[in-house]
């Protein structure tokens, strides 16, 4: 029985060729759901890894300071907590841990003695450098300088320095111990500095000054009374698998507890690890939504098409069987040379598919290196995957297993099966229906058994077309025959005959359905990517620059690009989290020419939101240098000589000036005070009342007039304007100022004053409440100013979204908001918004004005990253399975063909021994295969648009779905579609050309 079951593959070597790889394909489509999550989860740990930032791959505990009260040299050994911390740590296995004993000391460098530096004692620093001169400082009293700051310090390999230990006192530096001399005994680079090794306390100087690397010995013989210790680990390479990420989180909460055992209140572990766990996981939640969305029309089709396939098969081989039973072979012989042909191939093309299958991953998947290791969960879906060809396979043979000689022998189907067809048919455009009403009304994910929605829709679509076509092809036929057209006629009459014919229509409609389908989620995904980096990133270019005043960061951007076309200062407002609202302080006076905005906001758009933004305001209240004169009356609750009046000035650099009156005095009504440091004009930025009594219940004082060299700063009727005053956001409700304006000026008062506070009264030269525009929830009428203060705000337009907020947060003017801060201050990661085609003397600029740029990000870059997440990676593999279906259509159609021969060229010869031409039945042959092919071209496009309006905004995309675009870019569709109809056009033609042949060499043969 072997030799006859070789001897059928051998004579019909296409089929099973054609059975194998559909197996194959299967088998494919069901390992690349597990095989592609384990691969996506190793390349998301290696792309994440790559891409994150230091403190996302280090763990810092909370600093622990040591005072003593006199200097010493152990001042180590005093340090409070130094054994718990240090027990919290060893939780973290395989992290490599780093100490660093940190104290603060002037007179390095000669030119500038009072500068302070950092004096740094930390682990294994020598093992990361190369020394330009010198060696490791290993003894005592020796030292080791990073090559930026020896070149600054103008020191060198042998120096030797002065180093006197010194402490913060307030605002001031004071010194802490005894003058020590140092040598410096090498000069060094770091071997990896952007390493997260180097980005603990920042030891070369990145975002900060440099510091001076030493032992623990030299640290020790300093006297001192004041040092910090710093326990930190870092994450070594190749620590991270995607099998250790829960492992890594359970040593981080197990480290955390540790820490909290012992003081219930105090700092936890500082580190932005779990966010890059989370992300990790994220990657392979999406990928595992998206996966099996994208398996289950390939997994579908090809059991479909093996359906079809060996029935269409064993069909063509009905008088063959009929003939073995004929001749009494028994039912085990039967069965044999029945399925034997068919199941053979099926099953052969299970484990080639699994092997394949590494391959692929191993191609599609970037950050994947080697092949992914077979493991239990593959196994499982090849053995489903060819649980579900046998059961294809063997129900396709199911009727040949059993029927009677007679109808063996029959060339046309019993009219039985055609009922049972059409109701399995209608049913199945039934349950599309459902799945669309479902979809389209209640909503909800694609999880479970409705990953096969789009499937089933694209499904009924085709069952619901080949409906209407078959009594078409009928009328088709006569019309054609009527009409003289004998081919078109032909092949209509021979589609009529061969029902299998018009389900192959079906499976080609599947094909075209799903490559369409996947390519419009992919486009629609990719749409989607770009919206969200340019949303993120809110500008084509942006630099991320080191720590920097934030007026100091507007006006040298304002001098690099004094055109205002390419450069736009930008400051994040501090973040508390949870409900605050982010905020984004923009140069507005560039927003228009330098972001990027979505084109559903319209080309005027970024005009009028930067006029929106900053409306005209106030003029400043200017105070030039000089005597100032104040008129004070205080109120009748006020004692005299309790209570002082004081001016806040800030200059042109942004240095803070206080100017104060009093003690104010009953019945003295004018006070003066001589200015000096605003020269080029000073803007009045508030003023604060302060009282010495502890008895007081209530303060107060009308401000009557406030004068300069004769002239009034305000006007009486401005200065008692209570809109261009407001009290302090900083406080309680009850620590807050009270203002009044009236006749006789500008009544302030403080009930329940506390003797030596500040009541500080701002002054307002910009709208106020502040304007903005927002996205998203924005409650309450307050957000965050750039200084971490609540300010009013007032919300002139609402958008889907902004540029560098996404669909939640605020833009506000820069310059407005910081008017309306307390003091001056550093900027909460101050960045450099860039328009696309910036010249490089834009970034020249901007470092001669004292910027240093820490990071230049782009949108493409931002991109590339997006592209590498876990449902990016996911569509690549939808695209690969949708390309294999196109592939499983051309195997069915070649089918078709070769089992087509059996028949088809008996009643061709015969047309052309009657006369007929060559023409003629070539032309009926490429009507028959290529009427088929553009049929269901059509009909899976119709199909995709199903699919797609039922379960678009249910799909994974791992986009926000606000940013998703409604419809694809229909040319990038129809460019690939395009492809795969041109894919099996070709087929049908050589299906027909392959016809032509052999009708030709049969006639030759015979005559």
């Amino acid at each position: 029985m072997i030799a006859v079951v070789l001897a059928q593959l051998a004579t019909r070597w296409g089929q099973a060729l054609t059975l194998f790889v559909l197996s194959m394909a299967a088998t494919v489509g069901a390992v690349c759901v597990p095989a592609y999550s384990a691969a996506i989860d190793q390349a998301a740990v290696s792309n994440e890894v790559a891409a994150a930032e230091n403190s996302e791959l280090t763990v810092s505990l909370p600093p622990l300071s040591a005072d003593s009260p006199e200097p010493r040299t152990d001042v180590t050994a005093m340090v409070d907590g130094l054994q718990t911390a240090s027990d919290a740590r060893s939780r973290l296995t395989g992290f490599t841990p780093v100490t660093t004993v940190q104290m603060h000391v002037r007179g390095l460098a000669r030119a500038n003695p009072s500068e302070t530096r950092s004096l740094l004692a930390r682990d294994g620093f020598c093992e990361r450098v190369k020394f330009r001169e010198g060696r490791c400082p290993v003894g005592s009293r020796e030292a080791a300088l990073p090559a930026n700051l020896a070149r600054e310090a103008r020191l060198h390999a042998g120096a030797e320095v002065q180093l006197e230990p010194v402490r913060r006192n307030q605002d001031s530096w004071e010194s802490d111990g005894p003058l020590t001399s140092v040598t410096i005994v090498g000069v060094f680079d770091a071997d990896q500095p952007s390493s997260p090794y180097w980005g603990l306390e920042d030891p070369l100087g990145r975002l900060g000054t440099p510091s001076i690397m030493t032992n623990r010995m030299t640290v020790a013989s300093l006297p001192h009374r004041q040092e910090t210790a710093y326990l930190d680990a870092v994450m070594p390479r190749g620590l991270l698998t995607p099998e250790r990420v829960p492992v890594v989180r359970s040593q981080l909460e197990a480290a955390e507890q540790r820490l909290t055992q012992d003081d219930p209140y105090g700092a936890g572990l500082l580190t932005l690890m779990p966010s890059l766990l989370d992300r990790i996981e994220e990657h392979g939640t999406q990928a595992r939504a998206l996966l099996p969305i994208a398996a289950a029309p390939l997994i579908a089709l090809c059991w479909f098409v093996i359906h079809l396939a060996v029935g269409h098969g064993v069909w063509g081989r009905r008088q063959e069987i009929g003939t073995v039973v004929l001749r009494g072979a028994r039912w085990p012989t039967r069965a044999m040379s029945v399925a034997a042909e068919s199941l053979v191939p099926l099953l052969l093309g299970v484990p080639v598919g699994l092997v394949i299958t590494r391959l692929l991953v191993a191609l599609t998947v970037p950050g994947q290196n080697g092949l992914v290791e077979i493991d239990r969960p593959q196994l499982v879906a090849a053995a489903f995957a060819g649980g579900g060809t046998l059961v294809a396979g063997l129900l396709a043979l199911r009727r040949e297993l059993s029927a009677p000689v007679a109808q063996l022998l029959r060339q046309v189907p019993p009219r039985s099966r055609r009922v049972v067809v059409a109701a399995v048919e209608l049913m199945v455009v039934a349950l599309g229906v459902v799945v669309v009403a479902e979809m389209r009304s209640l909503g909800g994910s694609l999880v479970g058994v409705m990953v096969a929605a789009p499937v089933v829709v694209i499904l009924a679509v085709a069952m619901l077309v080949s409906l209407g076509v078959r009594p078409l092809i009928g009328l088709v036929g006569r019309w054609s025959l009527r009409r003289g057209r004998i081919g078109p006629g032909v092949a209509a009459f021979y589609l009529a005959r061969r029902p299998g014919s018009v389900r192959l229509l079906v499976v080609l409609a599947m094909v075209f359905g799903t490559f369409a389908f996947a390519a419009t989620a992919t486009d629609v995904a990719a749409q989607g990517r770009e919206a969200t980096a340019e949303q993120l990133l809110g500008a084509s270019r942006v630099l991320e620059v080191q720590e920097v005043d934030r007026a100091q960061l507007l006006r040298a951007v304002r001098a690099a690009d004094p055109e205002g076309r390419h450069a736009m200062a930008v400051v994040s407002a501090p973040s508390g989290g949870g409900e605050d609202l982010p905020v984004l302080a923009v140069d507005s006076t560039r927003l228009a020419k330098v972001a990027r905005w979505s084109e559903s906001d319209g080309a005027a758009r970024p005009a009028q939101v930067a006029a929106l933004l900053r409306p005209p305001a106030p003029k400043p209240i200017l105070v030039g240098n000089g005597e100032l004169t104040a008129e004070l009356d205080p109120d009748p609750f006020t004692e005299d000589r309790t209570l002082t009046v004081s001016l806040l000035l800030r200059t042109a650099t942004d240095d803070q000036v206080a100017v104060s009156f009093g003690p104010v005095v009953n019945l003295r009504p004018t006070y003066t005070a001589r200015v000096d440091e605003c020269a080029d004009n000073c803007r009045l930025v508030g003023l604060t009342i302060t009282t010495n009594s502890s008895e007081a219940e209530r303060v107060g004082v009308n401000l009557l007039a406030l004068r300069q060299n004769g002239r009034d700063i305000l006007p009486p009727r401005e200065l008692a304007n209570a809109g261009r005053w407001r009290p302090s956001g900083g406080g309680p409700v009850t620590e807050q100022l009270r203002v009044v304006g009236d006749e006789d000026g500008l009544s302030i008062a403080q009930t329940a004053p506390q003797p030596g506070n500040d009541y500080v009264l701002r002054t307002v030269d910009v709208p106020y409440p502040l304007p903005a525009i927002t996205a998203g929830r924005s409650p309450g009428n307050q957000l965050t100013n750039i200084d971490g203060e609540s300010v009013r705000y007032v919300a002139r337009a609402k958008l889907p979204s902004l540029p560098g907020v996404g669909g939640r947060g605020a833009l506000i003017d820069l310059d407005y908001a910081e008017r309306l801060t307390r003091e001056s201050g550093f900027a909460s990661t101050p960045q450099v918004w860039l328009a696309p085609g910036t010249p490089h003397q834009v970034l020249d600029r901007l470092r001669q004005q004292g910027l240093t740029i820490v990071s230049d990000r782009t949108v493409t870059s931002l991109r590339a990253s997006m592209d590498r997440s876990g449902a990016a990676m996911a569509l690549r593999a939808y695209q690969l399975a949708s390309g294999v279906t196109v592939l499983v259509g051309l195997g069915a159609l070649a089918l078709v063909v070769a089992v087509d021969r059996r028949t088809w060229s008996p009643g061709m010869r015969a047309l052309r021994a009657q006369g007929a031409t060559e023409r003629l039945t070539t032309g009926a042959a490429l009507w028959s295969y290529g009427g088929i092919v553009v049929t269901s071209a059509v009909t899976g496009m119709l199909a995709a648009a199903a699919a797609w309006f039922a379960t678009s905004r249910r799909l994974p995309l791992g986009v926000d779905g606000a940013l998703l675009a409604e419809w694809p870019r229909w040319a990038h569709v129809g460019a690939l579609q395009a492809l795969a109809i041109a894919v099996l056009v070709a087929g049908a033609v050589a299906g027909g050309w392959w016809q032509r042949h052999l009708i030709r060499g049969r006639q030759e043969a015979g005559g």
